[in-house]
């Protein structure tokens, strides 16, 4: 009878402790999830901050390629490929020529 009591207890404690684990992984996976979004929304904040700024510097100069900071920006054809890190962007000029 004690054997039975002792083997119920380590089973629940061991179904107990694999459902805890269930949910760290699960949060884990979702605060993953978190992250990820989080740092493309920075991202596309400062694609559109270079878009802002891009537009109005080929407004006042009508100078094709701008450097701001470590930031490459071409305008050609009513849009602007922003070059970010090793990555490239294409956004729409917002200040259209004439």
């Amino acid at each position: 009878m004690f054997r039975k009591k002792q083997a119920s207890i380590v089973v629940s404690t061991l179904m107990l402790l694999g459902a805890l684990g269930g949910v760290l992984i699960l949060q884990n996976s979702a605060f993953n999830a978190q992250l990820k979004a989080r740092s493309q929304m920075i991202v596309l904040t400062k694609l559109d901050q270079i878009q802002l700024q891009a537009s109005l510097a080929y407004h006042k100069s009508n100078q094709k390629s701008q450097d701001f900071g470590n930031v490459k920006t071409t305008v050609a054809a009513n849009n602007i490929t922003i070059k970010l890190g090793q990555d490239t962007y294409t956004r729409e000029l917002l200040v259209k020529t004439p």
